[in-house]
């Protein structure tokens, strides 16, 4: 019977001693707190959306390409040094937008508005048909504003440049806007852009 009792005791105590250890284990580790919309785990560590890693989702991870969706003119040359974008009087701007890359390169050429206003109280929304793929994530990129004319002599529509200006697509610090807003030196042309990341 001693026996009996004394091996009962002896199970009662691995019982409790292992119990007690993995009660310790199970809180033995700190949670952290997860950046950029990352999730605890039940192991103290995080589950990062798409486009972070890190312990702790803290760093971001350069996307392979980057699409645009969608270049908005929000503001642009009203008139030309005073004078009107067009031959005929009160008549203004036919405007396009081209994207050209850091090969000098025309890579969008988008259709076009009659008679735009530049004052910033109209936006103007250029939609690619197809959304134009960029896989130098990291080079600028120039968006050239045009007005487009008839040439009489050449029988032909032409463009003349009205203003431009250059941005870079990705930061490696500004996390992954669905839109950026650029506006270049002489503030005469501001334009948002639509972006899209892909990993």
């Amino acid at each position: 019977m001693k026996n009996c009792i004394k091996g009962l005791s002896m199970l009662l105590m691995i019982a409790m001693f292992f119990g007690c250890s993995k009660d310790e284990s199970s809180s033995s580790c700190t949670p952290i707190a997860c950046l950029n919309g990352g999730v605890s785990t039940a192991d103290c560590g995080c589950n990062c959306p798409q486009g972070y890693t890190g312990s702790n989702c803290g760093t971001q991870v350069t996307p392979t390409t980057i699409k645009i969706t969608k270049i908005r003119v929000k503001k642009f040359p009203d008139t030309d040094n005073g004078s009107w974008w067009d031959v005929l009087p009160n008549s203004d701007a036919d405007i396009y937008v081209t994207l050209v890359n850091t090969s000098f390169q025309t890579i969008y050429t988008s259709g076009y508005y009659t008679d735009a206003t530049g004052l910033g109280t109209i936006y103007y929304d250029f939609t690619p048909t197809t959304p134009i793929t960029i896989t130098n994530v990291t080079s600028a990129l120039s968006i050239k504003l045009y007005d487009r004319d008839y040439d009489i002599l050449s029988l032909t529509y032409t463009g003349s440049l009205m203003d431009s200006l250059f941005f870079n697509p990705y930061s490696s610090t500004g996390g992954f806007p669905p839109t950026i807003t650029r506006t270049n030196d002489s503030g005469k042309l501001e334009c948002e852009i639509s972006l899209q990341y892909v990993w």
